[in-house]
């Protein structure tokens, strides 16, 4: 697909304080002038590297689509709803199916890292898991590592029947011990993959910790001890805030106050230990869970509501985000993926649900009003 050069002065996000010029050839980014470039949008506005949503599902229908759950038609459709948000790389953490699984980086949607299946024991994660005892995991690891960049496993979940509510997340019992999550590292990691744990209550994530896993999702119980644990391991957060903020609000609106304060308790918690985490080196990771695709401003939100600077919030979603992930940002020679904005997002993350220039690969997807 043939390419236009542009040229564009604005401050690139989320840690810069002044405007930069930068032009785009060839679907690249570079820091010399190109002749000929064409103004991509007028000079003063805000630049990010495209966002990241480090936590969703593309074939479950949070979004209520209507489409087959595990489709290729609902995965392409969520993806679709992601770029129109200028979400432009997603992690696929979790799937039903594996239709999430080898989706080309070129098509025109945001490009997607997949974990494939779920893996939880048979009675753990409501049917959607592949089946794994915990003298298999290892094994069943290295398989879903052959077949994707990342591995999922679940190790707590609540064993009480819901009966339609929300499940009781303050109840749930550990699925794998340290040793065999940390067995399980070792044979993901031998054939390639890294490996997010989920992990909500304070002993899944102590194990999560001890097995040096590569990402622990949510982490709602965690400490202060525990995060400086994973500062020294290297492992990355995904809080999942904007998520369990909606599952606070369904719990009191249900009528189920143990779920509820269970929640709050927790929020209070992490408005200290979040920051802790991020002070200490902690990569932090955006990610929206069950919310509806295009969310993660939502998110970004949560994150400075529970103590992250502004700068540090939006870098959760975009610019650090890609490095953990191993995706370039706005540096020389990158594919232009850029989303742009007239007022500055760090004021007010609600910007970021009206970009005025969406751009994949050097391609304008979109302009706004």
């Amino acid at each position: 697909m043939a390419h236009s050069s542009f040229h564009l002065r604005a401050t690139l996000l989320p840690y810069g304080d002044a405007a930069s010029d930068l032009w785009i050839a060839g679907g690249r980014i570079s820091f010399t002038p190109v002749v000929g470039a064409r103004e991509l949008a007028p000079a003063g506005g805000f630049a990010l590297p495209g966002l990241v949503d480090s936590h969703v599902h593309l074939t479950v229908d949070f979004g209520r689509l209507g489409l087959p759950r595990g489709s290729a038609e609902l995965v392409a459709e969520n993806r679709r709803r992601q770029l129109a948000a200028g979400v432009l790389l997603l992690r696929d953490i979790g799937s039903v199916s594996d239709a999430a699984i080898g989706l080309p980086d070129d098509d025109g949607l945001p490009k997607v890292q997949p974990a494939g299946r779920y893996l939880a024991p048979a009675d753990g994660y409501g049917g959607m898991q592949r089946p794994t005892t915990p003298e298999r995991l290892p094994e069943v690891a290295a398989g879903q590592a052959r077949l994707a960049p990342w591995v999922k496993i679940i190790a707590d979940w609540p064993r009480v029947a819901s009966d339609g509510a929300i499940p009781a997340l303050h109840r749930g019992e550990v699925n794998y011990s340290a040793e065999r999550l940390t067995a399980a590292v070792a044979a993901a990691h031998a054939a390639g993959a890294r490996v997010a744990v989920h992990a909500m209550s304070h002993a899944a994530v102590a194990a999560a910790v001890a097995a040096r896993v590569d990402c622990i999702e949510h982490a709602t119980e965690a400490d202060a001890a525990q995060v400086e644990a994973m500062a020294a391991a290297g492992i990355a957060w995904t809080p999942t805030l904007a998520a369990l903020q909606a599952t606070l609000r369904s719990a009191e609106h249900r009528g189920q106050p143990d779920v509820a304060a269970w929640l709050r308790a927790c929020f209070e918690r992490l408005r200290t230990v979040l920051p802790r985490a991020r002070a200490l080196g902690v990569p932090v990771l955006a990610g929206t869970d069950v919310l509806p695709p295009g969310a993660v401003v939502r998110e970004v939100a949560a994150l400075q509501e529970s103590g992250l600077t502004p700068a540090d919030a939006l870098a959760a979603a975009s610019s650090a985000a890609r490095s953990y992930l191993g995706v370039a940002g706005i540096e020389a020679g990158a594919p232009a993926d850029l989303v742009l904005y007239p007022v500055d997002p760090r004021n007010d993350p609600e910007v970021l649900a009206s970009p005025k220039l969406i751009m994949l690969g050097g391609q304008i997807i979109s302009r706004g009003a």
